[in-house]
C-alpha cells in the first residue's frame, strides 16, 4: 500500500516526516530520499500523463520530483561531514545577547528570504562561537526547505584547491566559478592564512563577481572583527548593541588585526556594502567541551 506524498510518514524513525534523511558517506553531507516515502500519485516514477488544452496527452514531472530536486542541488552543496547534524535546534547560545540575537537574525533571514531582497550576512567573533553552525544552518534551511540553490566553501580549502589545480592545468577560473555562481555562498574562515596578494587577488575575483549581481546572496563567516577600540575605550556594535573593550573576548578575534587589515580598503568596502555584519561573542565552545569524557555527552550537532 502506497503512502500519499501529501501525508508525510510523522512516526519514521528515520526521516520524522521530512521524506529524506542526511547522512555522511565521504566526508560530504548527502541527502536521500526516506525508504518510508512512497508517491501515491506517480508510483515512484517521477512522471504522470497530463493533457494539454487541446486534449493531447505528455508526460511532466510529478510533484513529488521537487523533492528530488532539492536533494539533488542539497547533495551539490559541498557541506562537510562534520555539519550532519548542525542546524538551528542545536545551537544554544548560552549567557550571551549577543549570541542569541545572532540566532533570531539567522532565523529571520531564512523567514524573510522569499518576501524581501536579501543583504548577506557576516558572522565575526572569537573560535568556537558558533558562526559556522549559523552560517551552515541557514543554508541547510534553505536547500532543504526552500529549495534555493547553494554552496559552502572553506575559503582556506578553495586556496589550496585552486594551487593544486594548477597542477592539473586547471585554471582558478574553472574551481571558483561554482562558487561565484551559486546564487547562495557561504565563505567560512575569511582571512583565514598570510592574506598574500595572490590570495587576496583569488578573494576579490569572488567577492566582485558576486557584488555586481543582484541576484547573489553571500555568507561570511571570520575570526576578525571590524574594529578595534583603543586602549581605556569601547566599542560598539552595529548589529548586537553589545560594547567591547580591550579586556573582554574582543581583543583575542585575531589579536589587533582588523578584519579591513587582513582583506584590504577595496574588499573589506564592498563587504560591508553586501552583508549585515553580524557579531558574536564568549567562550570557545570546543574548548568547553574538551575535557568531557564522550564526544556525545554535548549531544548531537552542537558543532561550532
Amino acid at each position: 500500500m502506497t503512502r500519499s506524498r501529501t501525508q508525510p510518514e510523522k512516526n519514521c524513525k528515520d526521516c520524522r516526516g521530512q521524506h529524506y534523511v542526511l547522512k555522511n558517506p565521504a566526508g560530504r553531507v548527502q541527502a536521500e530520499i526516506c525508504a518510508c516515502f512512497q508517491c501515491e500519485i506517480c508510483g515512484g516514477r517521477g512522471q504522470v500523463f497530463a493533457e494539454d488544452e487541446t486534449g493531447v496527452s505528455f508526460m511532466r514531472a510529478c510533484e513529488c520530483a521537487g523533492l528530488k530536486k532539492r536533494l539533488d542541488s542539497f547533495n551539490n552543496a559541498n557541506l562537510p561531514g562534520k555539519y550532519l547534524e548542525t542546524q538551528f535546534d542545536t545551537y544554544h547560545p548560552i549567557g550571551s545577547q549577543a549570541n542569541k540575537l545572532a540566532l533570531k537574525t539567522a532565523r529571520d533571514f531564512v523567514k524573510d528570504f522569499e518576501q524581501k531582497p536579501q543583504s548577506g550576512l557576516l558572522f565575526m567573533g572569537t573560535p568556537g562561537v558558533g558562526k559556522t553552525h549559523l552560517a551552515v544552518s541557514i543554508l541547510k534551511a534553505l536547500l532543504l526547505e526552500k529549495g534555493v540553490n547553494g554552496k559552502f566553501i572553506d575559503f582556506f580549502q578553495l586556496l589550496s584547491d585552486i594551487r593544486h589545480g594548477y597542477s592539473q592545468d586547471l585554471s582558478e577560473q574553472a574551481i571558483i566559478n561554482p562558487f561565484v555562481h551559486a546564487p547562495v555562498l557561504v565563505i567560512d574562515e575569511l582571512a583565514k592564512g598570510r592574506n598574500t596578494e595572490w590570495e587576496l587577488t583569488m578573494l576579490d575575483q569572488i567577492i566582485s563577481n558576486r557584488y555586481n549581481a543582484a541576484d547573489k546572496v553571500t555568507i561570511f563567516t571570520t575570526n576578525y572583527t571590524d574594529e578595534v577600540s583603543e586602549p581605556g575605550h569601547k566599542k560598539k556594535s552595529k548589529d548586537t548593541h553589545v560594547e567591547f573593550s580591550r579586556n573582554d573576548a574582543s581583543r583575542s578575534w585575531a589579536g589587533e588585526e582588523t578584519l579591513e587589515d587582513k582583506v584590504g580598503d577595496r574588499i573589506f568596502s564592498r563587504l560591508a556594502e553586501m552583508c549585515r555584519f553580524v557579531k558574536m561573542e564568549g567562550d570557545d565552545f570546543r574548548r568547553s567541551m574538551a575535557g568531557k569524557s564522550s564526544p556525545r555527552s554535548s549531544g548531537p550537532g552542537k558543532k561550532h
